[in-house]
């Protein structure tokens, strides 16, 4: 059986799609749309947004300001400057404008942009072969729309749309790596599929290993001596030797090859914003993901094997908690 849907007057319409689309555009493009709209630049909110989620409610919807409208068509704005007709030239060719004014596709992204129901923000620091890289990657969801921007030198940008259906793709692909082209780390060993050892432990221990102090990080295992449980899952979980933890804790320090950050954020059922957070560290085989825990009244933290395949489910988890 096939779904109808109707539209106001009860006739038949074709369900509205997503046609995903991606392109590769430079920040001055990425303005100049903004500025034919006459909204605000996403590239100029990306790069001037620090790595704290502090000013929340304005990096969503529904607050009533009035860049967040649905973007309305506007007069056509002539080109002033060469600079200014290579650009819109650009952003003809890509459909997100014509004859100076946005098309009805270079309208909707921006109007998902700026007026998102959910709101993911990645930021991923490699240490790769060729040198380190710095990747952000913003996501706005707006009912059936995703619009995707990312850069990694603040110049240059990548901007995409596509279905909420296919979301999960486009969020595997930021954060996939591939471990062939991290920067080797000698005498790399193995460290458990999951890892539970108090927080504090985990703090410290890096500091004494950036430092050097050995005979610090022994101290510090023999004090949280039996605390930390290690196994191949989460239900084969057993007390670790402290010669195993300080070498599974210094390789956590010495060999991690990147981090990433991500941010979910999203309005509760009362409009009150909220957010939650994904951590993982990168070892030369792979991702592993950082999760507070709470076991006894001790707050602990989980490192526990994951994949970029993983990132979808975890991030869905959040967005259910905030926007609930």
């Amino acid at each position: 059986m096939n779904a109808i849907l109707l539209g106001a007057t009860g006739d038949e319409v074709e369900p509205r799609t997503v046609v995903p689309r991606r392109v590769r555009l430079p920040r001055a493009g990425i303005d100049r749309l903004a500025a034919l709209a006459g909204v605000s630049s996403p590239a100029g909110q990306m790069q001037s947004s620090a790595r704290t989620l502090e000013g929340l409610g304005e990096r969503l919807g529904g607050c009533d300001r009035a860049d967040e409208r649905p973007v309305s068509p506007v007069s056509p704005v002539a080109a002033t400057t060469d600079g200014d007709a290579e650009l819109d030239a650009r952003l003809a060719s890509v459909g997100l404008v014509d004859a100076g004014v946005p098309t009805a596709q270079g309208r909707a992204v921006l109007t998902v942009w700026h007026a998102a129901a959910l709101a993911v923000e990645l930021e991923l620091l490699v240490s790769l072969d060729s040198g380190e890289a710095r990747v952000r990657s913003w996501h706005r969801t707006l009912d059936d729309w995703v619009v995707c921007l990312s850069t990694s030198d603040g110049r240059d940008f990548e901007l995409g749309w596509l279905s909420v259906e296919d979301w999960w793709l486009e969020l595997g692909r930021a954060v996939h790596v591939d471990i062939c082209s991290l920067c080797p780390a000698s005498d790399a060993a193995p460290v458990p599929d999951v890892l539970e050892t108090p927080w504090e432990l985990l703090l410290a221990s890096g500091e004494a290993v950036q430092r050097r102090r050995h005979d610090l990080l022994h101290q510090l295992v023999s004090d949280h001596s039996g605390s930390t449980v290690a196994g191949a899952d989460r239900d084969s979980l057993g007390a670790a030797d402290d010669s195993d933890v300080r070498r599974w804790l210094e390789q956590l320090e010495r060999t991690s090859r990147g981090r990433l950050h991500a941010a979910v954020m999203g309005r509760g059922r009362h409009g009150r914003p909220g957010a939650g957070i994904v951590e993982w560290v990168l070892l030369p085989d792979g991702w592993r993901s950082l999760t507070p825990v709470t076991r006894d009244g001790c707050t602990r933290v989980r490192i526990e094997r994951t994949g970029a395949v993983d990132l979808p489910r975890a991030l869905s988890v959040l967005a259910a908690e905030v926007t609930a």
